[in-house]
């Protein structure tokens, strides 16, 4: 078997040197070829169609890729707007039935150039391939024949005839041309027949896919037309005022300062959470107080408890000083101080939800306690806003004093 094999390779190795040999002496005229000009028109006219077919196929794939993604564009579009387009506007109903038209306006085109268009260019161009093969095999043979038949001329030229091998290359002669006569044969009847198939090609492509495109344009158009009329109705009742929102008698007025009572100028001017609220006029914003009163709130209103620098249950806050110096934080009436962790003030509740306006406050939710420590630096500390760490997070930063009660 390896005998065999070795043999074959070795076999086809000299035809190809003896095929590359003749063809060196043809190109440098010191041998003769047959020619076939009829073919050589043939051929030329093959090479031309099989171009234009692969640059045809090659587009109408692009063009069918750039419809789906207009389809794919077109489709987002719609989604949005329906997203966009409000319940109680006139013509939304309308608009959803536009937008599931267009969809399947864009998918049966795209199917149409699919199945219609490219499915059979794409039949049309497959057969080039097979037919070049054959083309080139056509001129291999048509080497091997010349070869042959400059093999036999020579033998029959030599000084010495040597009648057995003159034979021997008159038949491999004969055979090399019942070889090429066939291919040539077979070409000579399929490259016209190929080549006049160009013209009812074309126009069966151009057919199916303009007249699916004539089809979208023309729906899309009356598409398009619903959805201006529908846009125009929309402008029509917006400017009757349809859609006009209520607006309130006037806006709610910012917080004022008012100043500190003389007999009491160190504590904290506050005005009923009910309104707004005031902080410090050195360095906190006004912050706009809840405008309804919690249900949790009992007893006496917050509002009414100063911060009055006086003794509780027999203690004064830490650091508080008089004199004019600083004063720490002041325990309010009312607060709780027994069985407290260390540093822990007193305890309060959020009477009101608040959400912090910078990076050094907490945020808190209604009912929410929060444990009230000491200022690091009692000289910041601002009027109305407390230090406090809140027991649910733990969470510590400054908080407005009259959004809660103590406890």
């Amino acid at each position: 078997m390896a005998d065999i094999k070795g043999g074959l390779f070795a076999k086809t190795v000299q035809k190809h040197a003896g095929r590359a040999k003749e063809k060196i002496l043809q190109n440098l005229g010191k041998a003769d070829r047959t020619v076939d000009d009829v073919f050589d028109e043939y051929e030329i006219n093959f090479t031309r169609q099989q171009t234009n077919a692969n640059r045809l196929h090659k587009e109408v794939s692009n063009y069918l890729r750039c419809c789906r993604a207009l389809h794919g564009a077109s489709k987002s579009l719609y989604e949005t707007l329906g997203e966009v387009y409000e319940p109680e506007w006139v013509g939304h109903e309308l608009l959803y039935a536009q937008a599931q038209n267009s969809d399947m306006l864009w998918t049966d085109f795209c199917h149409k150039l699919q199945d219609q268009t490219l499915a059979p260019l794409t039949a049309y161009v497959q057969q080039f391939p097979d037919i070049r093969k054959k083309i080139d095999k056509r001129g291999r043979k048509l080497v091997d024949y010349d070869s042959q038949r400059h093999q036999l001329e020579n033998l029959q030229r030599a000084r010495s005839r040597d009648e057995y091998k003159i034979a021997r290359a008159r038949d491999a002669l004969e055979s090399a041309r019942v070889t090429y006569e066939a291919l040539n044969k077979e070409l000579y009847d399929e490259l016209p027949q190929l080549y006049d198939q160009r013209i009812p090609n074309i126009a069966a492509h151009l057919q199916t896919l303009f007249a699916a495109e004539a089809t979208v344009m023309a729906e899309s158009s009356k598409v398009a037309k619903e959805l201006e009329a529908i846009a125009d109705k929309l402008s029509k009742e917006c400017a009757k005022g349809t859609y006009k929102v209520k607006r309130a008698a006037a806006p709610r007025p910012l917080s004022v300062i008012e100043p500190s009572s003389p007999h009491n100028a160190n504590s904290p001017s506050i005005i009923s959470p009910s309104h707004h609220t005031q902080l410090s006029t050195h360095s906190r914003p006004t912050i706009s107080a809840p405008v309804t009163q919690n249900k949790e709130e009992t007893g006496r209103p917050y509002e009414e408890i100063e911060f009055e620098d006086k003794k509780v249950n027999g203690t004064v806050a830490p650091q508080a000083r008089t004199n004019g110096e600083v004063i720490g934080t002041k325990i309010p009436p009312g607060a709780t101080t027994d069985g407290l962790p260390s540093g822990i003030l007193y305890r309060v509740r959020a009477t009101y939800k608040y959400t912090r306006e910078d990076v050094d406050e907490i945020s808190f939710e209604v009912g929410e306690v929060i444990q009230v420590v000491e200022y690091e630096d009692p000289e910041e500390q601002e009027e109305g806003w407390l230090t406090g760490i809140k027991e649910s997070t733990s969470e510590k930063g400054l908080f407005p004093a009259n959004f809660t009660r103590p406890i």
